[in-house]
C-alpha cells in the first residue's frame, strides 16, 4: 500500500493540489487526504490474490463494492443494420452477461426501483422502505416469486413492513399507488406472513386518530378527546377486535369535533378517512352508546 500511495503521489506531482499531497483511493476515486481534492476514478483490473486468513479479511475490507445487487446494465442482442461479425459479437456478449448474472440479481434489478418508487409515493420513511426491501429479498431467496407476480409481492412486502412497524397506512392506499387489486395485495401479504413467519402488529386506533386529525385540520385538544372517547368506550365493554380501526378513528373524531363546536361534515370525514358514510354513522352510534352506558346506570 505504501508503494502504491507513493506512485499515486508521484503521478500527480505535475499538478499538485496542495503543499503536501497525499493521494489515496477512497470510494472508487483517488482523493487527496490533506485537502480533499478528487482526482481520477479508480479502475482495478482484478482483485488482489489472498492466501492467509489475514489477507482474505484485509481484501474484504479494502476491495471496492460497486453495487449490492449486481450490474444494472442490460446487454441485449444487437439487431440493427450492422455487419454480421458485429452482430455475432453482441450476441456472444449478451450470452456471457446473462450467464454471469444470477436470478436473484435480475429479480432485484427489476423489483428494487419499483419498490422504492411505491414507497416514495406513499411517503414512507427510509426505515420502513429498508424493511420492505429486506422482506422482499427474503421472498426472492425463498423462491416465492416462481409462478407469481413480482408487483403483487412487492406490494405485499410494503404492506408487511407497514404492519410490522404500526404505520397508519391501509391496503386501499397501497392499491391506489400500485394500481393492484386489494385482494391480490392481501393474498400476497398473507403468503409472506406464513412463509417468513412474521408477526404483524394491529395498527392502533390512536395512530389513525392522529393522522386523520391532522388531515382534517382538527386541533390537538379534539384529537386527545377522540382518544379519550375510544378508551372510555372500550372500558365500558366496546369490542374493537375485528373492526376496521379507520372507522372507529373517524367516528371518534366526528363526535369529538362536534362536542368542541368545530364540527366536520360526514361527507368530508368519509372522504378523508376512505370509509362510507354508513360506516361512519354506525361506528359513531356504537361509540356514543358505550359512552352513555354509565350515565344510564
Amino acid at each position: 500500500m505504501d508503494s502504491e500511495r507513493k506512485q499515486h503521489n508521484k503521478m500527480y506531482d505535475e499538478e499538485p493540489c496542495c503543499d503536501n499531497p497525499d493521494i489515496q483511493p477512497w470510494r472508487g476515486y483517488y482523493v487527496c487526504k490533506n485537502c480533499g481534492v478528487v482526482f481520477d476514478q479508480v479502475f482495478e483490473e482484478a482483485p488482489r490474490r489472498a492466501f492467509t486468513p489475514q489477507e482474505i479479511e484485509q481484501r474484504r475490507q479494502t476491495e471496492p463494492v460497486y453495487g449490492t445487487h449486481g450490474s444494472r446494465t442490460v446487454i441485449s442482442k444487437f439487431d440493427k443494420d450492422v455487419s454480421a461479425e458485429l452482430k455475432q459479437k453482441f450476441r456472444r456478449l449478451s450470452k456471457i452477461h446473462r450467464s454471469t448474472t444470477s436470478t436473484f440479481e435480475r429479480n432485484m434489478s427489476i423489483a428494487q426501483p419499483k419498490l422504492l418508487g411505491y414507497a416514495a409515493a406513499l411517503g414512507l420513511p427510509k426505515t420502513i422502505t429498508d424493511e420492505a426491501l429486506r422482506i422482499y429479498e427474503k421472498v426472492v431467496t425463498k423462491k416465492l416469486t416462481m409462478g407469481r407476480s413480482i408487483n403483487n409481492l412487492i406490494a405485499g412486502s410494503i404492506y408487511a413492513a407497514i404492519r410490522l412497524n404500526d404505520i397508519p397506512r391501509t391496503v386501499e392506499e397501497i392499491s391506489e399507488v400500485t394500481q393492484i387489486n386489494e385482494k391480490l395485495i392481501t393474498k400476497a401479504y398473507r403468503l409472506i406472513l406464513s412463509e417468513l413467519n412474521l408477526a404483524p402488529k394491529s395498527t392502533s386506533i390512536s395512530r389513525f386518530i392522529s393522522r386523520y386529525g391532522e388531515d382534517l385540520g382538527l386541533s390537538a385538544a379534539v384529537q386527545v378527546r377522540a382518544n379519550q372517547m375510544i378508551e372510555k368506550a372500550k372500558a365500558n365493554g366496546m369490542q374493537t377486535l375485528g373492526k376496521d380501526p379507520k372507522g372507529l378513528a373517524a367516528a371518534a373524531l366526528y363526535l369529538a369535533a362536534k362536542e368542541a363546536n368545530t364540527p366536520k361534515s360526514q361527507a368530508m370525514i368519509s372522504n378523508v378517512c376512505k370509509i362510507s358514510e354508513v360506516t361512519l354513522r354506525n361506528r359513531a352510534k356504537e361509540i356514543k352508546k358505550f359512552l352513555e352506558m354509565n350515565k344510564n346506570e
